[in-house]
């Protein structure tokens, strides 16, 4: 009976052509050449795909001869599945330096009009300005307004007008060179 058979001896009847003896070292063999690809491939199919290379690999070497100690099987087995998975990872390699030489991305376009996007960002960043320096940036830049004008609107001096000022115009400068994020704060 062919279960009770050590390895060895199902080899050596396997070379010889007895397909019982093949079909029982495939069975034998299975759960390892599967257990092997599991940890190197996702998908079940993969792994079947891969295990049932491995046994036409290791049928085609015995009925061939290749197998020189058939007490040695399993080694041989796990061989094929080594071989297998560099043959497949350098095929992998090749397939996506191929890709990337064929369908090199073009050069990077911003997703949306840069003159929308800074504006966004810098209304954005004005927002962040306390009251009294949107109140003092608007009145220099949009009313053209004088900071003794300024000054006596808000009732503070004239000083004090173009400290804060030079610190809003600084930190403008800071939010709008500060890199993209998609988070929200």
């Amino acid at each position: 009976m062919p279960g009770h058979d050590d390895g060895e001896t199902l080899a050596l009847r396997a070379s010889n052509g007895d397909r019982d003896a093949e079909r029982e070292l495939c069975r034998r063999l299975g759960p390892a050449v599967r257990a092997f690809a599991r940890r190197r491939l996702r998908s079940r199919a993969a792994v079947d795909d891969f295990a049932h290379d491995v046994m036409i690999e290791f049928i085609e070497a015995l009925r061939a001869g290749r197998v020189a100690d058939h007490s040695r099987v399993g080694g041989f087995a796990l061989g094929i599945c080594r071989n297998l998975a560099r043959s497949g990872n350098r095929k992998m390699e090749r397939r996506q330096e191929a890709l990337e030489r064929l369908f090199a991305p073009p050069e990077p376009t911003p997703p949306w009009d840069p003159i929308v996007l800074s504006r966004s960002r810098l209304e954005e960043c004005v927002a962040l300005l306390t009251d009294r320096a949107r109140h003092i940036l608007r009145a220099t830049f949009t009313e053209e307004s004088s900071d003794d004008e300024i000054a006596v609107g808000l009732s503070i001096s004239q000083t004090n007008v173009r400290v804060i000022r030079h610190r809003s115009l600084a930190a403008l400068r800071e939010c709008m060179e500060r890199p993209l994020t998609l988070e929200r704060r």
